[in-house]
């Protein structure tokens, strides 16, 4: 299942649970910590294979929403590298 929908179902079925106040607070507090991630995931370099940051990086990647939509660059360079037959 794609992040996005799985975010939108889960504040769909969470926010009317809600009183008003709380539900835009988890609005604000779900949006900073997705944007929070994209800005990281954007600065961050993937790390080397087997790194123990890798599981982090990851994470924040996926939380950031940054599948196949916004590559770093070491990410699109190691894909690019491979010689072409």
């Amino acid at each position: 299942m794609d992040p996005t929908t799985l975010l939108a179902s889960l504040f769909n079925y969470v926010l009317p649970m809600l009183p008003a106040k709380y539900a835009a607070a988890a609005s604000v507090i779900g949006s900073f910590a997705v944007s929070t991630c994209a800005l990281i995931a954007y600065f961050w370099p993937r790390p080397a294979a087997g790194s123990k940051l890798l599981p982090l990086y990851d994470v924040i990647n996926k939380l950031g929403l940054n599948g196949k939509h916004a590559a770093n660059a070491d990410d699109t360079a190691a894909k690019s590298s491979t010689p072409k037959t």
